[in-house]
């Protein structure tokens, strides 16, 4: 009998044990949490948090792809609307989807609501009911993007928006900024820049549009003050008006390489290594030879009729032999081939300014650019006009390429793959910078 009492006193006191360190923390942390003034009990959400460009989104606690198949897929906005593929909004909102072609719409249904847009036509029913939008669904790469506030309102979802940060929620109720922040902050990483191009345009340190070129993204950020350009959202600054350029700038780390005698015409790919090797990138300039894009376009003459190949699309010609027709290659395979080396860090800025050229020298960025061997702008008869298999070209076989490391008040410093000079008067270099296309090639810093 006492033997039995003690087996159940000592149950009861094991039980005791556990509901004690169980409850204890438990009771530390309602209290700390009162203590802070911030305790509150949450139930789980169907909150969506999207953010613009990012192909994650946040639905409940749970991070999920916008589109399983792709990367690509991401929300953007067109003419004041917010656009998402309408694959994404179904499986969110357990809506049933379904296209008519026939009719040319889509639909989205549920218990909750339905709503149907003319592929054609800025317009919807939300239930029944007509609404104007702002722009129509847009197919983008295979994927049907539908505006999100008539999607949201007719499935009761509340729309919270700051900084390129979308909630949807049932809650009337914005979120405070903190908590849009560490949505931000949490989303960031999974922005498509393949997809929408490598150009931030940024305003107080917030992403608002993403652009392939780089004048598309400048002349969007000149529409407001306060906006600046980055690449791929770096904090290197790429444009930014209210910061001028320094007076003076020069390049220590780069290091000159010369052409000759292995690439009569390989002024090209001598530079690229040069503005690599600038970039802690060693890469020998035979081996760029090679890898560079060639365009096989035969050279032939009929009357007074040269059909060759186009610069743009590849190298034209013979690169080892001076004996053979050729000329060069312009700034897109260069862009190309240097993206295999430093993927992600590569910017395109042709057809900038002259300004902005030695804005980015100026922060201590070499840029490789397409020149003259005149150093200077080609007398008009010097130029002459292909035909080739995508159009017609105008070129010069005074054509160079160069690496531009500084300059000063006087002169733009330049590292020249035949070694004929180290720097070139201001306005002749810009003559014959701007007459060339104003092709620059420039690679920014590691993400880090």
């Amino acid at each position: 009998m006492v033997s039995r009492l003690v087996r159940q006193m000592n149950r009861w006191l094991l039980f005791c044990i556990i509901i004690t360190l169980c409850v204890f923390p438990l009771q530390r942390l309602i209290s700390s949490k009162i203590n802070e003034g911030r305790f509150s009990f949450e139930m789980p959400t169907d909150d969506i948090v999207l953010m613009l460009y990012s192909n994650t989104a946040i639905v409940g606690p749970y991070l999920v792809p916008i589109d399983s198949k792709t990367k690509h897929a991401a929300p953007y906005q067109s003419s004041g609307e917010t656009l998402i593929p309408a694959r994404f909004l179904a499986d969110s909102f357990d809506a049933e989807l379904t296209y008519d072609n026939k009719l040319g719409n889509i639909a989205l249904t549920s218990d909750e609501g339905s709503i149907q847009y003319t592929l054609t036509k800025a317009q919807a029913k939300v239930d029944g009911k007509p609404l104007k939008l702002q722009t129509k669904p847009v197919v983008k790469d295979g994927i049907t993007y539908v505006p999100l506030r008539a999607a949201s309102e007719a499935f009761g979802r509340n729309l919270h928006i700051e900084d390129g940060v979308v909630l949807l929620s049932r809650s009337k109720n914005a979120p405070d900024s903190e908590r849009m922040t560490a949505w931000r902050e949490e989303l960031s990483s999974y922005i498509a820049y393949e997809a929408f191009g490598s150009f931030t345009v940024e305003a107080s340190n917030h992403s608002q549009a993403l652009f392939k070129t780089w004048n598309e993204a400048v002349a969007y950020a000149r529409k407001n003050s306060g906006r600046k350009v980055t690449y791929r959202g770096s904090n290197q600054v790429l444009w930014d008006p209210a910061k001028p350029a320094p007076i003076t700038a020069r390049h220590k780390k780069a290091k000159a390489i010369m052409q000759l005698p292995e690439l009569p015409r390989g002024c090209e790919v001598t530079a690229l290594a040069m503005l690599l090797y600038a970039n802690d990138i060693q890469v020998d300039k035979m081996t760029l030879a090679k890898q560079i894009k060639k365009e096989p376009t035969p050279y032939k003459k009929v009357g007074n009729t040269i059909y060759f190949g186009n610069p743009h699309d590849g190298f034209v010609g013979d690169m080892y032999n001076i004996s053979n027709p050729g000329l060069g290659v312009y700034h897109e395979p260069i862009a190309e081939l240097a993206e295999q080396y430093a993927p992600g860090r590569v910017a395109d800025i042709t057809g900038t300014t002259f300004e902005h050229l030695k804005y980015t020298v100026g922060q201590g960025i070499p840029v490789w650019v397409i020149h003259t061997t005149l150093y200077d702008a080609v007398p008009e008869n010097a130029w002459h006009q292909w035909q080739t298999p995508t159009g017609p070209v105008r070129i010069t076989y005074y054509e160079h390429s160069l690496l531009v490391t500084g300059y000063d008040k006087q002169y733009m410093y330049v590292l020249d793959p035949l070694g004929r000079t180290d720097r070139i008067k201001i306005d002749a270099f810009r003559r014959g910078w701007e007459q060339m296309g104003s092709q620059a090639i420039a690679i920014m810093e590691p993400a880090t």
